[in-house]
């Protein structure tokens, strides 16, 4: 029982925290107990190397060297750096490779019955036996002629852009296009444009 308590004044000597009379009781039981001061002796090597090891310093290269020694990186670890570092970057990525899949998506699961995307069907030609949709010589067309599974013949004005996805586009010599003419008939081509109408939708809200 007295060594359990003189191991606590030891450590309250050490700390500078025991009267004169805790003090003058542990001198008295360290002249009899071997055991305390060896425990005593122990504490107080620590307690001398901690204060040597606070005066240590290392040289300025120290951290470079150490690092050199370092296995390098894998370039899991490196892709993963790149990641964190272009959050940006990284969102884009994705989102052009989910567009790209969905689009794919959208190229595929068609079927090939015409169809017609324009402000004034009315005006328009459509010839759904040979798939074919004719702006008449004297008409004009306001707006873009987007034309899916068949061909598109230009003879009169388009105030736009005709395209033909899965078809081609046929402008006449006296015929007139405002915008541009597209024939898709290629995924490729396909992801393309539909990156371009993004990017287009997109503009005037960057802006």
């Amino acid at each position: 029982m007295e060594c359990r308590e003189m191991v606590v004044l030891i450590h309250e000597w050490l700390d500078g925290e025991t009267d004169e009379l805790s003090n003058q009781r542990l001198q008295n039981h360290l002249k009899t107990c071997e055991t305390c001061r060896q425990h005593l002796h122990e504490l107080q090597r620590v307690v001398a190397f901690v204060q040597s090891a606070s005066h240590i310093h290392v040289s300025s290269d120290f951290t470079a060297r150490v690092l050199a020694k370092l296995p390098a990186p894998s370039k899991k670890t490196l892709f993963s750096s790149w990641l964190r570092n272009h959050p940006f970057l990284t969102a884009a990525a994705v989102f052009l490779v989910l567009m790209a899949g969905s689009v794919s998506a959208n190229w595929y699961d068609r079927n090939d019955t015409l169809q017609v995307s324009s402000s004034e069907l009315d005006k328009l030609k459509i010839d759904r036996e040979r798939n074919v949709v004719v702006v008449p010589a004297g008409t004009q067309i306001d707006g873009d002629l987007v034309v899916r599974n068949g061909n598109v013949e230009v003879q009169g004005e388009v105030l736009g852009n005709v395209v033909a996805i899965e078809g081609k586009v046929f402008v006449a010599s006296t015929a007139q296009v405002v915008g541009s003419t597209e024939s898709i008939e290629a995924i490729v081509d396909w992801i393309w444009y539909e990156v371009k109408n993004i990017g287009n939708d997109l503009l005037p809200v960057l802006r």
